[in-house]
């Protein structure tokens, strides 16, 4: 029962160490398509299994929000490095979400003495969005759906800012603006 506790953790350092493969497979489509999957997959399970398992502690989110920062920061390397064409008219939006996810990380910090990013429904549909718009590049060559990511991502970047300027220690697992509720500091 021990090893399977560790499960969702396992994940988690999965999806890292996906990430940085990545660039070793670069200039193969189909290897880099199916490591966004696995990417994917992981990130879905981990969380899942931690909570099914009732072993979710504080490392494993850690490890999960560390894992969601280097597979997407792979990602956005990958695509800006080898699939430019395709998103290159996004580009303001997709600064934007970096922008408002960054000073979002600088309030959580300033106010929290702490980094880190929730878990709300509009992030966890902007990285099933990535993904999706990924992969859609690698299969078609055109970055279309893209602009539907760009506005569902800045809608959650901007949600995320609004809670963390809003509530002091918001809990990580936050699914809405809509269901937070002030909780004593």
């Amino acid at each position: 029962m021990h090893i399977a506790r560790n499960i969702p953790n396992i994940l988690s350092l999965s999806r890292i160490a996906l990430s940085f493969s990545l660039f070793f497979v670069a200039r193969q489509p189909l290897f880099v398509f199916w490591i966004i999957v696995a990417c994917g997959i992981t990130d879905v399970l981990d969380g899942f299994l931690a909570r099914t398992l009732h072993c979710e502690s504080d490392l494993g989110a850690r490890l999960d929000s560390l894992g969601d920062l280097l597979f997407f920061s792979a990602l956005v390397l990958y695509v800006v490095r080898y699939q430019m064409g395709a998103i290159q008219k996004y580009l303001p939006g997709i600064y934007a979400i970096f922008l408002i996810k960054t000073i979002s990380l600088v309030v959580c910090t300033i106010k929290n003495h702490t980094t880190y990013s929730l878990h709300t429904y509009g992030n966890k549909l902007t990285g099933i969005l990535v993904v999706v718009s990924i992969c859609l590049i690698l299969l078609t060559g055109k970055g279309y759906f893209t602009a539907v990511l760009v506005v569902i991502g800045i809608l959650s970047a901007l949600e995320e800012l609004l809670i963390m300027s809003l509530y002091e220690h918001p809990d990580v697992n936050i699914r809405s603006i809509f269901m937070a509720k002030k909780r004593a500091s």
